[in-house]
């Protein structure tokens, strides 16, 4: 949230472009590694630890290590779309560093992602926020150390010459201008007292937010925010049907897709319009955007009963063994994406297998297995 704050004196004070665009460069522009050869993925379906085979990454493939080993497999996070990241484990003999050297004006020498060097564009718009030099005749080595010019990017004023990355930051900033930034989102205490708070995410039984300069879980009902839709509808569920869904920076004409959120998502709805609704997301360091109302599920903001609980193994919440989440209860359905150990639930009903659960900003479910309710956690010592 902090990040969100900084962002917006940057954009009073600058372009909004090349602030948004430096603190938000693809995945791929942003890693060091990659894979060498094809290689066989493993995922992790259930959270158990039992890895299966998923599918092919092809040569080449950006990634980050993220220190987890699983049967000597290492594991990693990549990306599909350059976007949004993706978990799994793979022989780590298949990989290998991309970075590569630029060379400034002045002579100095930085490493970068090599990735970032394959869009001129990204890279001066980086270069210039990371160390605030003129790029005219700067260069770089490629991956079989052959040495490139960069050039003079003074035409980025020309919006014909801009890369599809150069577009994106400049939507970003469009956005940030037109939609705003922080909601204002305030608390409602029992004494009718009110106090402003930053939201960290949304859920439809408790949110967690930042109040009186400390994280803190509230129930959602007491949260009010600045928004122009009916009471019906001030809050949304991104739909289950599609693995993710686009965020554009407006609701017509020429739209640029900002970033995705996925499935099963908790959103502020902040004006419901007649095709698009513009929603906070409250990924950090994004701003408003626009969901087609097709992709989601408006709800009142209502009490609900539940019951607080912890991401557990066999009642234990410490550690950091990813668990997964599913868009619905069953095995087959849609994985959404995982939490380690401790994190916090709010426990709307349980069959004999699965938990119907917020947690992190989604309304999902996870096994029972992985579930244990604050009363029954052993008390800390």
């Amino acid at each position: 949230m902090k990040r969100r704050v900084f962002l917006i004196i940057i954009i009073a004070v600058l372009c909004f472009a090349a602030a948004s665009f430096a603190a938000e460069l693809t995945f791929s522009q942003t890693c060091r590694q990659k894979t060498s050869r094809a290689t066989q993925l493993y995922t992790d379906p259930e959270g158990n630890g039992q890895l299966v085979a998923s599918t092919m990454l092809p040569a080449g493939t950006y990634l980050i290590t993220n220190g987890k080993v699983v049967d000597g497999l290492t594991g990693i996070t990549y990306s599909s779309n350059d976007r949004n990241v993706l978990y799994g484990y793979i022989d780590g003999s298949a990989i290998t560093s991309a970075t590569t050297t630029v060379t400034l004006p002045s002579g100095k020498k930085v490493t970068v992602g090599e990735a970032l060097v394959k869009s001129r564009t990204a890279l001066n718009l980086w270069l210039s926020m990371e160390y605030g030099e003129t790029l005219d005749g700067s260069t770089y080595k490629d991956e079989n150390g052959e040495e490139h010019d960069i050039g003079n990017e003074s035409a980025l004023e020309d919006e014909s010459s801009l890369d599809g990355d150069a577009r994106w930051a400049r939507a970003m900033g469009g956005a940030y201008g037109r939609n705003g930034t922080d909601v204002r989102t305030v608390y409602h205490d029992d004494e009718g007292n009110e106090k402003e708070v930053q939201v960290c995410y949304m859920g439809l039984a408790r949110s967690k937010v930042i109040m009186d300069g400390e994280e803190q879980m509230v129930e959602t009902w007491r949260l009010t925010w600045d928004t122009d839709a009916s009471a019906d509808k001030v809050l949304a569920v991104t739909m289950t049907f599609a693995g993710e869904y686009r965020v554009w920076d407006k609701p017509q004409g020429t739209k640029t897709v900002l970033f995705r959120v996925r499935s099963n998502r908790v959103l502020q709805v902040i004006k419901v319009g007649r095709s698009y609704t513009l929603v906070d997301t409250n990924e950090e360091g994004m701003p408003l955007g626009y969901i087609a109302n097709d992709n989601l599920e408006f709800l009142p903001n209502v009490r609900h009963n539940y019951e607080s609980a912890k991401i557990t193994v066999k009642g234990n919440a410490k550690g950091h063994d990813p668990v997964g989440i599913r868009a619905e209860d069953s095995g087959n359905a849609r994985k959404i994406t995982e939490f380690d150990l401790g994190e916090i639930l709010s426990v709307y009903a349980q069959n004999n297998k699965w938990s119907e659960v917020d947690v992190g900003g989604y309304h999902a479910f996870i096994l029972n297995e992985f579930v244990t309710l604050d009363k029954d956690l052993p008390e800390s010592k």
